[in-house]
């Protein structure tokens, strides 16, 4: 690769002069002269764990330091934040190519992109974390309400409808990014590229793609005239194929699975700017419960309804955290989301997970979560009530955590299978106003083996 030597004053004009004139995105000029990396060595800046700073310029309304009484959601969320770049930054390199492209300058980088040097993630530092906060506003509560709309529209894999967004977003100059997937859990292999181009034929619709793991110059042939590796091909809302990488290192992309793959468009300009993260206290959604786990070997082997319905299938009572996702429909627990942009499995003891659990305020069935560990945290959160548990012993035990009803009605029950387990409980509820809370903490509760410990309504507890 050659290294660029113009002047940046000198690219800034002309980058405003192109934005003016502005026609079809090139991957030649607007892509990135890097291709995608993960925040791993040597590749990391600092930390590979993404700092508190970098946090509260990825959202808004962070607390200004890493303190987890003041701000115990920014807290819970910043454990999924300092992950979201692991596996890549192809979201962020995405976001910030088209911004560039789009205006001509972003965030205090100028178009064209691929003036910015480089070979495995860039040679400079600030643009490295310009790309992990934009990663990272994927994940911002807009960004999650999109994905949870599209699950609940049953579009999650629909090619179709994304061609027909990705065609009119284009039109508008809304432009867009595409996320795809070989399946629901996201896992390794969840991506995202830019759609710059669409076609139709009959019986075939094709979305030209810029791909964060194909930069231009290190593989030309990929975005030649006539070349059909950088199409995304459609059939069907659920029949589409493409594939992603240079030889050997590549990944083939379709719609095929048992829980339907991705395949759906996101506009720029509901991920782009600066917004709240979707376990922000102002965040409110009457319907959703979201439930966090974490800590030091700490799985969530288990969440279970009434009648026995399940999110994972058992697969040993030898290794009881090992887990498989329960794909029989008339056994698996629905409406139930994992947070979607990690591994499908914890690959480390210390991989914070996050669900989503779609819940209407009517709704006092109870649900049970088996976790498995010698310490951890959880978090139960809704619309205006949030319950924060901490645990632990001094060995590897099995806690069965009851949640019933919803609100500030909502109870918990817990109980161990191991011997003693060591308990904090922490109640916020939302007063008559905005930054109205009121707490309840209630700590070194013990439980022990065929004891149950209650947290009942605290509607009329103090504050």
């Amino acid at each position: 690769m050659t290294r660029r030597t113009w002047g940046v004053a000198t690219l800034c004009v002309a980058a405003l002069c192109s934005a003016v004139m502005a026609g079809e995105f090139d991957p030649a000029v607007d892509g990135w002269y890097f291709s995608n990396w993960g925040e791993e060595e040597p590749y990391c800046v600092e930390s590979c764990d993404l700092s508190w700073e970098l946090y509260r310029r990825a959202y808004l309304g962070i607390n200004p330091t890493h303190n987890c009484v003041q701000a115990p959601l920014d807290c819970a969320f910043y454990e999924v934040f300092k992950n979201c770049g692991e596996g890549g930054n192809c979201g962020g390199m995405s976001l910030l190519a088209l911004a560039l492209f789009k205006y001509g300058g972003y965030m205090g980088f100028c178009s064209p992109a691929n003036f910015y040097t480089g070979t495995k993630s860039p040679d400079r530092e600030d643009l490295h974390q310009t790309i992990n906060i934009l990663q990272a506003r994927q994940f911002s509560a807009s960004g999650v309400e999109h994905f949870l709309d599209l699950v609940a529209a049953g579009d999650l894999n629909n090619a179709e409808r994304a061609f027909s967004e990705v065609k009119e977003y284009l039109a508008k100059g809304d432009y867009p990014v595409l996320s795809i997937a070989n399946s629901f859990w996201g896992g390794d292999d969840a991506h995202t590229v830019i759609p710059y181009r669409v076609e139709e034929y009959s019986g075939m619709k094709v979305m030209y793609i810029w791909d964060p793991n194909n930069p231009y110059d290190a593989d030309p042939g990929h975005y030649a005239d006539g070349s059909t590796a950088n199409k995304l091909i459609i059939h069907s809302a659920q029949n589409w194929t493409y594939t992603s990488g240079i030889a050997p290192n590549q990944t083939v992309y379709s719609g095929s699975g048992w829980d339907g793959a991705w395949c759906f468009a996101v506009p720029m300009s509901r991920i782009l700017p600066k917004a709240r993260h979707p376990m922000a206290f102002d965040v409110l959604n009457d319907t959703l419960l979201k439930v966090f786990v974490s800590g030091p070997g700490a799985t969530l082997v288990q969440i279970a309804g009434d009648q026995g319905a399940r999110v994972f299938r058992p697969t040993s009572g030898d290794a009881p955290a090992v887990r498989e996702w329960e794909t029989d429909d008339a056994v698996r627990l629905q409406d139930v989301f994992r947070w979607p942009w990690g591994p499908a499995q914890r690959d480390s003891e210390d991989t914070a997970e996050l669900f989503f659990i779609v819940r209407s305020q009517a709704d006092d069935t109870s649900l049970t979560f088996t976790i498995r560990g010698t310490q951890y945290k959880t978090l139960f959160q809704t619309a205006g009530e949030l319950i924060w548990v901490e645990s632990e012993s001094e060995a590897v035990a099995t806690d069965i955590l009851r949640l019933s009803g919803t609100g500030s009605a909502a109870s918990l029950e817990v109980s161990t299978q191991g011997e003693e387990r060591a308990l904090s409980v922490r109640r916020y509820r939302s007063g008559n106003g905005p930054g109205d809370w009121h707490l309840v903490d209630v700590a070194h509760l013990v439980v022990t083996q065929g004891i149950t410990i209650v947290h009942g309504d605290l509607a009329s507890s103090g504050t």
